[in-house]
């Protein structure tokens, strides 16, 4: 769960309790039935306190267990009620203490991050401006997620871990709690796991921004209903406990990747409102029959009421003599913004990727050396001109690749210590960068331009 989303919903919700106007930032849906699983429609929940399967570190005490075991009981019956789900079977709960709690934590993203692999993405993002390479990228990740879990759910395991609270859990914990169980109650009824996962291993990337979006959303739109129940004492609490948080490690961060961590949560939010509007939760269910296939889809859910799907592109055929395929997948239209976020201005960055009809990209590397192509189609020839315009900018600032001159249609950056080439043909745009020159020129003979 994103710090930054605690901290702006306890300020809504505390100005909203000290204020002679009332604010809410998210409704209450007017129905909790879903039209998707009819068979398992009642809120009531079945799952008594006391039996909630535990499985705690030996050092927790048996009187700590049995409250924690208590007050996840209540919470699962609550996210039963908000949520309009009733659990298929009880959540499996690990309370483990802080160290342990810690390893679990970094073992998940150990395996998850794999250093070779995440050398190569920060020698990338530096190519493109959006890196300093003088710092790890793997190690910023491990020290970012040791440092922001607070609990979390386990959809291989099944399991909800976090970590032991010897004086029961407070406002902040109590709302991380029924994050998660949101998520464990959409898992066990939708099972996205198994999506992800392929959307993960065999999509574009942007499939899985879309896909965790909704999964994020939900899960933070239902937070925020459990949140407008607090007193005005315990949002209060909320707050200052957010407040507290040491967050040193995301203060560091740049803006690109602050706004896409936060990126599944607002956006997210902001789509299962939209869901909710039209249709109550039971829109909210038949996304995960039908989900998300893009983050335009997300930004704009017009789009994905309509099913807009992106325009057909043509994959990526090049390769180097001696050169590994590192990647290669879709940007998307959040993609793109990231990108440009500290070239154009930011109504001017919205609305330049906001003409996204799809692209891809292929990533290669050798050794030290990266180069990355990417190739976009605008949904108009005037959104491949400001998206052309949008590369020339990013060349000449971020990427610090010197000055340009006309070459073939397009523009050659050749001053610099890297390769930049742009170039527009109709409404699709090229792009080609690498930190080998002769690499650059390559890939650029084999696009044909």
């Amino acid at each position: 769960m994103g710090l930054l989303v605690f901290v702006l919903a306890f300020a809504l919700i505390a100005a909203a309790c000290t204020s002679d106007s009332s604010t809410t930032t998210v409704t209450q849906p007017e129905s909790t039935v879903t039209t998707v699983a009819p068979e398992t429609s009642t809120t009531t929940s079945t799952v008594p306190p006391t039996s909630v399967p535990i499985a705690a570190s030996n050092s927790i005490s048996d009187v700590v267990v049995d409250q924690m075991a208590a007050e996840f009981g209540a919470l699962i019956a609550e996210t039963e009620e908000i949520r309009g789900l009733p659990f298929l079977e009880t959540p499996k709960v690990a309370i483990l203490d802080d160290a342990e709690f810690d390893q679990r934590v970094a073992a998940i993203f150990e395996e998850e991050l794999v250093p070779a692999e995440m050398e190569v993405d920060e020698a990338v993002l530096a190519l493109l401006g959006m890196w300093d390479p003088a710092t790890s990228l793997y190690d910023f990740f491990i020290d970012l997620y040791t440092e922001q879990v607070a609990g979390f759910y386990d959809p291989d395991t099944k399991e909800m871990v976090v970590p032991a609270s010897l004086d029961g859990f407070t406002t902040l914990q109590r709302l991380t709690v029924v994050h998660e169980l949101v998520h464990a109650l959409t898992d066990q009824h939708f099972d996205f796991n198994d999506e992800m996962e392929e959307r993960s291993d065999a999509g574009t990337g942007d499939d899985a921004s879309a896909l965790q979006s909704l999964v994020e959303g939900d899960a933070t739109y239902f937070q925020f209903i459990y949140m407008q129940g607090l007193s005005p004492f315990e949002a209060i609490q909320g707050l200052t406990e957010s407040l507290a948080i040491d967050t040193s490690v995301l203060d560091q961060a740049p803006s690109w990747l602050s706004a896409d961590l936060q990126f599944p949560y607002d956006q997210g939010l902001t789509f299962v409102g939209n869901l909710v509007d039209v249709g109550g939760i039971a829109g909210v269910d038949r996304a995960y029959v039908a989900p998300p296939a893009t983050t335009e889809q997300i930004l704009d859910a017009s789009k994905y009421a309509r099913n807009e799907l992106p325009l057909s592109l043509a994959p990526l055929a090049v390769t180097l003599p001696g050169w590994d395929e590192h990647g290669e997948g879709s940007y998307g239209e959040w993609g793109l913004r990231l990108l440009f976020l500290d070239t154009l201005e930011p109504g001017m960055n919205t609305q330049t990727a906001a003409g996204w009809g799809n692209d891809n990209y292929i990533e290669l590397t050798n050794g030290e050396d990266v180069a990355t192509v990417i190739h976009y189609v605008g949904d108009t020839e005037l959104d491949a001109e400001e998206v052309a315009s949008a590369f020339v900018r990013l060349g000449a600032g971020p990427m610090r690749a010197g000055s340009r001159v006309e070459s073939g249609g397009g523009l050659l950056f050749d001053t610099g210590s890297v390769y930049v080439f742009v170039d527009r043909v109709e409404d699709e745009v090229y792009f080609v960068a690498s930190t080998d020159k002769a690499a650059g020129a390559d890939l650029r003979a084999q696009l044909g331009l």
